[in-house]
Parts: structure tokens; C-alpha cells; sequence
């Protein structure tokens, strides 16, 4: 296999989703991968020559027909050209909202299309053991390769040091961690306003001001806009340059969708140099060592609100758990260590799909 052609979905023309960038573009791109494979992407199939191997991300690539007829159509082309392809997801679409009818997406016939796509892909690609258990149901030929950021992006390791005064709590998630957030709004609250201005909170993401004004009702709390940072491939820039935390939070609120997710804000957060504090649920504590590379909190208020209150008060602790995290996520966790899986897997799976 030397010849790859990626379909992704995108936020407007020539602007793919990040996760996109994540898991696929920066991977294909990194000098350990691109010396032995070359890739185009993009929304359509190439017209002019046939690769060796199409990697579809998440969903079909179009809508005009409705996801389910797109699937099969792609699936389709993709048999009549004899052209294997494989499925590729960092999210559980199959069960994101299941229990929130009044939600719009994903509607049921996106699921369906996910459905067909992975049980004729010849393997799915995977970013976590829980999504690869959910995803074996519908093929057996599920492999896990783990997030990892790209060193080109982040830079080297910085010195861990401490942000200055006042003390920066920060919080950082898309849109749909807004219950996420809402797990620690008391003790955020009550932590704040014992402080009295000597504790702050910064949040990336999320809410909009109208909303984070009305949770924290006059406390000392910033909205940072990363602007048309945003995205990748120039987010993880922007969070280096911008982002003075003393302290992270990752709270998650677990359900079947979620359960699924990777550690990719323990890598963001280690890589930054900030130590974290992170629910205590599976897709961190398969990754995080409680008490040395960041702290696991059980689901609830008053545990939340001793553990931030625990790390305020103890820098040296916050310290080593930073440059430990740091440390961990450069020597394991970066593409430099970890692209070349992404060969090995889309390799192995053509293999094990070809007939002998």
C-alpha cells in the first residue's frame, strides 16, 4: 500500500473537522508516515486514479441523497473500482444522544449509514478499547490506535512553572460538554467565592458569555475566544500561546456516547505544562496515574470542591504532577512515537481482508 485517499466531512469548504486533523491528516502527514505512503483528502473520491486504500471518517462525505443511500453508493463505486476501504471514528455516533430525543443530530438514518459503512469497511479504526468493544458488534476486524498530538504543532516541552496572580482555574470543551461543565458549577462557585478575586476561572469553549455570566453570577470568570484559532491545525498554537492555568479541569459526565471518548484533554492539558484534575471515570483512569500524573475525582460535589480546593493550596504537588504529565505525554503520547501505527494498522487490516 503506498497510495491513500482520505473522505472526511468539513465546517465549510477546504476546512476539515478537527478531529479530521487529529486523527487522520496530521497522522498521514508525519515524516516517520509520509516517506512511505502518500495521501490526498478530501469530501469526493478522486476521479482521475484509483488508491490504493479509502479511509472513511465517521460518516459518508455526502448528503444529497440522505446519509443511508450515500453510504451505499460510496460502497458501491468503492467495490466496482476494487478499492478496499476501511472506516475510521474517535466518536460514538451510534449512541450520541440516544437518550436526549429533542436532539437533532445524529438522526437515525446517520446511524443506520454508520452502521452500514463499518460492517462492509474491510477494519475500522478506532481511538479507544471501549469504542473498538462497541464497534466489534458490527466487525470483528475493530483496531485501537490511540490519540496522540502532534509535536509539529505543540512545539518542544516547555518548563512548567506557575501562571502568577491570581490563581487560573481553567475549563476547556466544545459545545457538547455543556453538562460536563455543569457537574462543577457548585463547587466552582463556592471555591471562587471563598477566594474573594484571589481565585479565577477561564473557559475555551462551551457556553457563550450570556450563559457563563449567568452560571457564575458576578464571579471573577473569563471567556477566552481562540478567534479564527480555533481549529486545527492552528488550535494547539493558540493554546500555548494563550493559556496560563494553574489548574485544569476535565469533568465528564459518563453515558454511552461518552464512555467512549480518549484522554485527548489529558494530552493537551500534559502537554501545556498544567496539571489536571479529571472524573474518575474509564477513558481517563485507563490512562492517568492518580497522584502523579494528574488527580481522579469521583462524581461528586463535595469531592470535586476538596480536590480543587487541595491543589490550590499545594503547589510542589501541582508542580510534580505537571512535569510528570508533560514528561509521560512527549515520551509516549506524540506522533514522533506513535504515527507509524497508523500504517501498521490500515497495512494489517487490507491484509487480513484480501482473499488468499
Amino acid at each position: 500500500m503506498r497510495d491513500l485517499h482520505v473522505l472526511h466531512g468539513e465546517y465549510g469548504p477546504g476546512l476539515p473537522y478537527s478531529c479530521t486533523y487529529i486523527r487522520l491528516l496530521q497522522p498521514l502527514s508525519h515524516p516517520l508516515v509520509s516517506s512511505h505512503l502518500s495521501f490526498t483528502h478530501g469530501t469526493q473520491m478522486r476521479k482521475r486514479s484509483d488508491p490504493d486504500l479509502v479511509v472513511v471518517e465517521r460518516q459518508p462525505p455526502g448528503v444529497s441523497d440522505g446519509p443511508v443511500p450515500e453510504a451505499e453508493r460510496l460502497v458501491r463505486t468503492l467495490a466496482e473500482r476494487r478499492v478496499p476501504f476501511v472506516f475510521a471514528t474517535d466518536d460514538n455516533l451510534l449512541d450520541l444522544n440516544r437518550d436526549r430525543p429533542w436532539e437533532a443530530f445524529p438522526e437515525d438514518e446517520l446511524r443506520a449509514a454508520v452502521r452500514l459503512l463499518a460492517r462492509r469497511a474491510a477494519g475500522v479504526v478506532v481511538s479507544t478499547e471501549a469504542l473498538a468493544e462497541r464497534f466489534r458488534r458490527l466487525n470483528p476486524r475493530t483496531v485501537v490506535v490511540p490519540n496522540a498530538i502532534d509535536e509539529r504543532l505543540f512545539g518542544p516541552p516547555g518548563e512548567v512553572r506557575r501562571r502568577g496572580v491570581p490563581f487560573t482555574i481553567g475549563y476547556m470543551g466544545t459545545r457538547t460538554h455543556d453538562r460536563d461543565l455543569r457537574m462543577v458549577l457548585g463547587p466552582l462557585r463556592n471555591v471562587l467565592a471563598r477566594a474573594a478575586g484571589a481565585v479565577r476561572l477561564e473557559v475555551v469553549g462551551v457556553v457563550d458569555e450570556a450563559s457563563l455570566a449567568a452560571y457564575f453570577e458576578g464571579l471573577p470568570v473569563a471567556r477566552l475566544d481562540p478567534g479564527t484559532d480555533e481549529a486545527y491545525p492552528r488550535f494547539p498554537g493558540w493554546m500555548r500561546r494563550s493559556l496560563r492555568w494553574d489548574l485544569a479541569l476535565a469533568p465528564l459526565e459518563v453515558d454511552d456516547f461518552t464512555i467512549c471518548k480518549s484522554d485527548l484533554k489529558y494530552l493537551d492539558y500534559g502537554a501545556l505544562g498544567i496539571p489536571g484534575l479529571f472524573s474518575d471515570v474509564r477513558p481517563y483512569r485507563e490512562t492517568i496515574r492518580h497522584g502523579e500524573t494528574g488527580l481522579l475525582v469521583p462524581d461528586a460535589r463535595a469531592a470535586w470542591e476538596e480536590a480543587i480546593e487541595g491543589l490550590i493550596a499545594d503547589e510542589p504537588r501541582r508542580q510534580r504532577m505537571a512535569e510528570a504529565a508533560r514528561d509521560e505525554v512527549y515520551r509516549s503520547r506524540t506522533l514522533a512515537t506513535q504515527a507509524t501505527r497508523w500504517l501498521e494498522a490500515f497495512t494489517d487490516l487490507i491484509s487480513a481482508s484480501s482473499p488468499v
